[in-house]
């Protein structure tokens, strides 16, 4: 991978502000890439450092890698996250989200949008969705989950299935975190596996066949509770002990409105892809009578079931499970409201304990 002079500059710009002390950068480089700094690119200006490291490390071959573990590091950097966008080591926006162009969408949210925030917020997501591997007899079946609480994730019951009715065991499932690889599909992270628990189903409730409309019993959801802690722990193997922690996708206090043509975004693995992020911003179409389906636009594939849907600015609302049968036409994708999800998890009183913050 080489890298041209703006490529260069801003590299170095974004690692400047991400690890702003000598020492910082000294413990990325040793920790997660095995390198000794001192031995790479000695010298007291942090910006001469910076930028002999990534003249080796583009000399040598492993620049993909630097990149790769300084978001690693810290994932909410918007400086580092435009620079690994780039090079398919963050997830892809839209082309239509480019540069300025989300404060185009205003109109659609009635509110304004801070660009640097908002990769901020994405950046921080996407450590907290994992691809669901699930190995059965005659494939392995791929689907989205995403962390709602340290050890809890939250994908569909479709997803799932298979390990409920003892068609696969727990030992067939893999959580994988942190999956990156280059647009000529080198990986550069196979990622970080995460595995069931022993006691691993927290609650479910069935997905409806056929087209009938669900019952608040059949919000096609599974909560599972993952061995260890992966919220709390930091992102990526061989972690220096001031990088940022994994967290997990915080759940909505409170009901959202889902206002017809409004945005709605999807990080998701389509097709057992590394993180995408779709969006549309007139994607919302309307709201079941009994509020357990939410319809919209937002463009999905096999593999992005269990996604979480985002409005404009990053708040959780949807749960999302299915698209329109008539795959011939299809005219839209559904959703589980996170508010129907809250009001079945309230009367099993799981819903304080997943907003508690501690593991479950």
């Amino acid at each position: 991978m080489r890298l041209t002079g703006k490529q260069y500059q801003q590299l170095t710009d974004a690692l400047i502000d991400a690890f702003p002390s000598q020492q910082r950068l000294a413990e990325l480089v040793k920790f997660r890439l095995e390198k000794n700094l001192n031995a790479i690119a000695m010298g007291d200006d942090l910006k001469e450092i910076i930028f002999k490291l990534i003249g080796i490390a583009e000399s040598e071959g492993w620049i993909d890698r630097l990149i790769a573990s300084a978001r690693e590091s810290n994932p909410g950097n918007p400086r580092l996250f435009a620079v690994a966008q780039e090079f398919n080591l963050a997830t892809p926006m839209p082309s239509s989200l480019s540069g300025l162009a989300l404060e185009k969408i205003i109109i659609k949210t009635n509110s304004f949008l801070d660009v640097n925030r908002w990769r901020e917020a994405l950046g921080k997501i996407e450590a907290q969705v994992c691809r669901i591997e699930i190995t059965t007899n005659d494939a392995i079946k791929f689907g989205t989950g995403f962390l709602v609480a340290p050890n809890v994730v939250m994908t569909n019951y479709h997803v799932m299935k298979a390990v409920i009715e003892g068609k696969a065991g727990t030992n067939d499932v893999i959580l994988r975190f942190d999956y990156k690889q280059l647009r000529d599909r080198t990986i550069i992270n196979p990622g970080t596996e995460y595995h069931l628990a022993d006691d691993w189903l927290i609650d479910k409730s069935s997905n409806v066949i056929g087209n009938r409309l669900p019952t608040p019993d059949e919000l096609d959801y599974t909560l599972v509770r993952v061995e260890g802690i992966p919220g709390e722990e930091a992102i990526g193997k061989n972690a220096e002990s001031s990088s940022a922690l994994r967290g997990w996708v915080k759940l909505p206090t409170k009901s959202y409105e889902f206002a017809p043509n409004t945005p709605l975004l999807i990080v998701q693995h389509p097709q057992a892809e590394p993180l995408k992020l779709a969006f549309d911003t007139d994607s919302i179409i309307g709201v079941s009578e009994n509020g357990t389906t939410v319809t919209y636009r937002t463009n999905t594939e096999p593999g992005s079931s269990g996604s979480p849907c985002f409005d404009i600015n990053w708040n959780l609302v949807a749960l999302h499970h299915s698209g329109d049968p008539n795959w011939l036409n299809p005219n839209y994708n559904a959703g589980t409201p996170l508010s129907a999800i809250r009001s079945r998890l309230e009367k099993q009183d799981l819903w304080v304990d997943l907003l508690s913050g501690k593991p479950i």
